[in-house]
């Protein structure tokens, strides 16, 4: 009995995924819209005159568009342009051309033709623009890349991605000098496709059938329903991660330091173990990016952390993350916590009120509140069995009234001050990685740094309180629940995760012997 409910429970999470997927992508007739118009700015391109060029340009789709892991953006909080990228190699050597000269090659034939020239915006740092308008609602952006051929080989890549990479032409912050950058988007979308060919082999018939009955209109057999309107789970669960981190961190002080996609597309194509579904695909990836230092997903080397692009070892996506004072690591795996909590929260929502509020509050107000009419009826009331993808435990389940915890020994006076815990772990070798209260489980013999952050004026002391609980730690005599003064201890506690199960550290502030702020509880689970 207990499994059904369980059972049942991911199954409607994982549809309820799936949905909000669906309806983050591109519908059928504006891929074919794009696909049209993008053909026509190729066509336009390949016929123009390029002096001393050897050979024809070749013109493709590079980016999410390829990778088919579009979903229609948010800007400021509302319902964006959908974004087409385009690469355009011009067959030229470096020898005998300049990055300036490209990139005004491909300016200026787009200025030769009379709609182009007035669609065109005022040149990006590595690209031209072309901005459609549209009627229903929905337009594109189609940014097309200047790049000449620029093949390459490393001992750990396979040859038939690095040949395929590219020079492109990068514009400096005050618009004056051209140099070469280097990317290589065919070779990184055909390792993409790889990651998941297995799977996408398996689903894409059945797939292309129900999107050809669904489109009849715009398809004329099953075989012409395109490879890019398959999705994987793999797919799906980018997309279902891209719109969460919009509306996530749409509106925060840290919003720049959100995580851009291209890091998100290769952590989650690495992670890839050709789960069938969108609920185990995102279970699984986001447990093993918050497990990197064991899965070594992302890396830290001579203290610095890198994510290396899979066809060009030389490029760090993660190189922005390592500049002095950027705290766009931390906004990542802050981003990793709240994904943890909402799926959790989408697992466990009882009522059509529970699950619009979460769903709203991570994927937006039209579409959440859409998937979430759609599943209203479909909720297991029964949650008795509660669960968590992550081997968390969930807050209305947090029992801090142990036997062995001691009550505070000073008078607790409610003031208006804040006292907050920050806390990081540390495993040989890493980078010290923030973590939130009570998230994923985290391993055995891990450091710990738990940091009092207090807006209490001085002078006072900090006092720390540890719980450990659960069966190890009794078997080892070991439950804890005393205080450490803080005279010794100070605003940092240093800790290290010893025994399975659930524990807490609460951080007191006692001014002339009364307790003026303290913290609440701050959960660690470990496995």
């Amino acid at each position: 009995m207990h499994h059904s409910v369980i059972d049942n429970r991911t199954l409607i999470v994982n549809s309820i995924l799936h949905q909000l997927a669906e309806e983050l992508d591109i519908p059928p007739s504006k891929y074919k819209q794009a696909v049209e118009r993008y053909t026509s700015v190729g066509r336009w391109l390949d016929g123009g005159h390029y002096p001393g060029a050897h050979g024809e340009p070749s013109i493709y789709p590079q980016g999410s568009f390829r990778l088919g892991t579009v979903v229609r953006p948010i800007r400021d909080g509302k319902e964006a342009n959908y974004d087409i990228d385009l690469a355009c190699v011009l067959p030229y050597n470096k020898q005998s051309t300049t990055a300036k000269s490209i990139r005004q090659l491909v300016g200026n034939r787009l200025k030769e033709h009379g709609t182009y020239a007035e669609m065109l915006d005022e040149e990006g740092r590595r690209c031209w623009t072309l901005n459609y308008a549209e009627q229903d609602g929905a337009g594109f952006h189609m940014d097309i890349l200047p790049c000449i051929p620029d093949p390459q080989q490393f001992s750990d890549v396979e040859d038939r991605h690095s040949v395929q990479s590219v020079a492109l032409t990068d514009l400096n912050k005050d618009r004056s000098v051209y140099s070469w950058g280097f990317t290589n988007p065919a070779g990184y979308a055909d390792w993409f496709r790889e990651r998941q060919q297995a799977v996408f082999d398996e689903v894409s018939p059945l797939r292309k059938r129900e999107l050809y009955l669904a489109n009849m209109e715009i398809f004329a057999s099953v075989d012409d329903v395109p490879d890019q309107l398959v999705r994987t789970p793999l797919q799906r669960a980018i997309q279902v991660l891209k719109r969460h981190r919009d509306v996530r961190f749409n509106g925060l002080k840290n919003c720049a330091d959100s995580p851009i996609s291209i890091i998100i597309n290769t952590l989650a194509a690495l992670a890839y173990q050709g789960e069938p579904d969108v609920y185990s695909a995102l279970a699984n990836l986001i447990d093993r990016i918050q497990r990197y230092q064991e899965t070594g997903l992302i890396k830290c080397e001579d203290d610095k952390w890198v994510i290396r692009n899979p066809v060009n070892p030389n490029e760090n996506f993660a190189d922005r993350w390592n500049d002095e004072g950027s705290e766009k690591a931390d906004a990542f795996f802050q981003w990793i916590g709240w994904l943890q909590e909402d799926i959790d929260e989408i697992l466990n929502a009882s009522t059509s009120k529970e699950l619009k509020r979460t769903l709203v509050g991570s994927f937006g107000n039209d579409i959440g509140a859409r998937v979430a009419d759609a599943y209203s009826t479909q909720l297991v009331a029964n949650n008795s069995h509660v669960k968590s993808a992550f081997g968390r435990t969930l807050g209305k389940y947090l029992r801090f009234d142990v036997a062995h915890r001691e009550p505070p020994r000073w008078h607790v006076s409610p003031t208006r001050y804040q006292t907050q815990i920050r806390a990081k772990y540390m495993r040989n070798g890493f980078r010290p990685t923030v973590f939130r209260s009570n998230s994923s489980a985290l391993p055995k013999n891990v450091e710990l740094v738990f940091e009092a952050v207090t807006d209490v004026p001085k002078p006072y002391n900090v006092h720390w309180q540890i719980v450990n609980s659960g069966q190890e730690a009794a078997k080892a005599n070991d439950l804890r629940g005393g205080f450490y003064d803080g005279k010794r201890s100070g605003k940092i506690r240093e800790e290290a995760t010893r025994y399975s199960g659930m524990h807490w550290a609460e951080c007191f502030i006692v001014k002339d012997g009364v307790c003026v702020s303290r913290s609440g509880e701050f959960v660690v689970n470990i496995r």
